[in-house]
């Protein structure tokens, strides 16, 4: 049963690549028509999210074309495409990676805080670490610990302004409610 399913291999010319590097925009069109559906499989079984698949895919478009100039007759462009794919995809997971949250103890030895005498003060980072989201922990720690203005850690995060200030401010009211008002 299996044997009957048909099989569809892609195949994009060499040709095509000299075409699109001329500027032809129907060379263009016709790479992204052979070649959308096995990339886009290819990214979403790496990102298991349709939307970030999307994303990727025509990133990887864009860098195909930038990068046109540079490709050599290898066989087969359609793994040169997927490498790209994949790279792209790596450097997503890099950089949310960066952008992910660290620890309890990292943050307790980066800082100091294993030192903390405190017992207030230790409640407060205990709890903090409990009750608030990756992302709302890492506004307040880069704001009142690391000393950065809400302006550094927008650009930082690459978030608008408005939703780093109201992330913050949400993140200190529960805080606040949790110690009844006593930050």
């Amino acid at each position: 049963m299996r044997d009957s399913i048909p099989k569809h291999k892609v195949h994009i010319g060499e040709e095509l690549f000299q075409r699109i590097c001329k500027g032809e925009q129907d060379a263009f069109q016709e790479l992204y028509e052979a070649s959308y559906k096995p990339l886009y499989a290819f990214l979403l079984s790496y990102t298991q999210n349709s939307e970030d698949a999307k994303d990727l895919l025509q990133e990887t478009y864009i860098q195909i074309l930038k990068n046109c100039p540079m490709y050599q007759e290898q066989g087969n462009p359609m793994a040169w495409m997927m490498k790209i794919a994949k790279n792209l995809f790596l450097m997503k997971c890099r950089k949310e990676k960066e952008k992910r949250d660290v620890s309890l103890e990292d943050v307790e030895n980066e800082l100091g805080f294993e030192t903390i005498s405190n017992v207030e003060n230790r409640m407060v980072l205990d709890k903090m670490f409990e009750l608030l989201s990756e992302e709302d922990r890492n506004l307040i720690i880069m704001h009142d610990i690391s000393g950065l203005k809400h302006r550094e850690i927008a650009k930082m995060l690459d978030m608008p302004l408005g939703t780093v200030i109201a992330r913050y401010h949400r993140g200190i009211r529960k805080l606040q409610k949790e110690f009844g008002g006593r930050l």
